[in-house]
């Protein structure tokens, strides 16, 4: 049972006294809505739920409250932020259990006054009760394709890839497991055709499969077909459509991710290329949606649990920039090890596959491009590390261990 970080990032304005809902993790773009339908997530993995995290970025409104939901019923997480509080708050008490079947969001009831609420990231830690089990997806998207496959990405801002390739918004996943459970949450329909989303690996169909009909709205779910993902696998999904440019609106597309060996990919990405222009340096979240910002306090998720980082990689689908370009892992605002130099006038998959990262609870996490001052910019699709929480395991079962072993000690008179 290793714990993932569950983060949801983007940027929101909240209005004063709102009950907003939100995707607490879940999904990885940060978007909030007033009707608590369209966060509907049923969660297919059961587990437990800890760490309930958000970032307030700008806050002169009263107190305000933030906590998970189930169903549509509060369940045990809660934040409580205080009147133009900022920064991070966090609930490190209480827990959810979450059983297969349940739908789980957030949601947030902002405080009175004030002119301005924003949250920049939420997160919550799910440790899946059989293996390494995270659940990821987009949000809020309009697809009206007519008669194409229209790759979409599998992890944050997820707009269809409209006349792209698979290899623009797919990720290429560093570690072997199981793409189940796939479930999209479709708010309007306007299609006179069937349109099928589907999994892609390696740029072709896979297992995954739901049939959407024509009109037809609410959440749709495979929960029968499954996807072996090996090391190396470029996975991403695909609109399949019929005739027609009519619009269907969708909330969510999520699937689950399964492990055996207690490692996890956290990926920030976008359907839409992120342009960063030559002489910058800009930061961008750990994980969820791929959002630029040269403010790098504005992009930190807190980790909240211990795992060796290592696989820096990012995916670039457009470079003109004459010089090398650099993205590092940042760990509390420096530096860390990990480090990728993306090849002046290249294109593709770019990845650090000899430094790691040691990460603690405390630390927190971004990303850092730099590109030098010499012609014109680089498009990036996607950023990305493997988290390893078995070291972290082995060492909490060695202190229990020698805990115990001091207490039996102890009571032979030893000390």
């Amino acid at each position: 049972m290793a714990k993932v970080l569950c983060q949801s990032s983007g940027a929101i304005s909240l209005a004063a006294s709102a009950t907003r809902w939100l995707n607490t993790g879940f999904s990885s773009t940060l978007v909030d809505t007033g009707t608590e339908s369209r966060r509907a997530h049923t969660q297919r993995t059961a587990g437990v739920l800890s760490n309930l995290y958000i970032n307030v970025l700008t806050n002169n409104r009263g107190a305000s409250t933030f906590r998970t939901r189930k169903g549509t019923n509060n369940a045990n997480l809660v934040v409580s932020i205080t009147a133009s509080g900022t920064g991070k708050f966090e609930d490190t008490t209480n827990t959810d259990a979450v059983t297969a079947g349940d739908n789980w969001h957030g949601q947030i009831v902002t405080g009175a006054g004030g002119t301005v609420f924003t949250v920049r990231t939420t997160a919550v830690l799910f440790a899946a009760t059989t293996n390494t089990g995270i659940v990821r997806g987009g949000n809020d998207v309009t697809f009206n394709t007519a008669s194409a496959t229209t790759p979409v990405n599998i992890w944050g801002n997820e707009q269809p890839a409209v006349g792209g390739v698979d290899s623009d918004v797919g990720t290429t996943y560093r570690i072997a497991g199981t793409l189940k459970n796939m479930l999209i949450n479709v708010r309007t329909n306007a299609r006179t055709t069937t349109t099928t989303l589907v999994s892609r690996v390696n740029s072709l169909t896979a297992n995954l499969t739901i049939s959407i009909s024509a009109a037809a709205t609410g959440i749709l779910e495979d929960t029968s077909n499954s996807d072996i993902i090996s090391i190396d696998d470029l996975v991403n999904f695909a609109f399949v459509s019929g005739t027609g440019t009519e619009n269907l609106v969708y909330d969510a597309v999520f699937a689950d991710f399964g492990t055996t060996t207690n490692k996890q990919m956290y990926v920030a990405s976008s359907g839409v290329a992120i342009t960063q222009a030559a002489g910058v340096t800009t930061y961008y979240f750990f994980s969820g949606r791929l959002l630029a910002d040269t403010t790098e306090t504005n992009q930190l998720v807190e980790a909240n649990l211990a795992f060796t980082a290592s696989n820096l990689q990012c995916n670039i689908t457009d470079n003109s920039i004459v010089i090398d370009s650099t993205l590092k892992l940042i760990k509390n605002s420096s530096a860390g090890n990990a480090v990728v130099t993306i090849t002046a006038l290249t294109t593709g998959v770019f990845q650090d596959t000899v430094n790691t990262d040691s990460i603690v609870a405390t630390d927190t996490l971004d990303y850092e491009i730099v590109t030098p001052s010499t012609l014109t910019s680089i498009s990036i699709r996607s950023i990305s590390m493997l988290g390893d929480s078995s070291l972290s395991r082995n060492i909490n079962t060695f202190e229990r261990k020698t805990f115990r072993g001091v207490l039996r000690g102890v009571g032979r008179g030893s000390i």
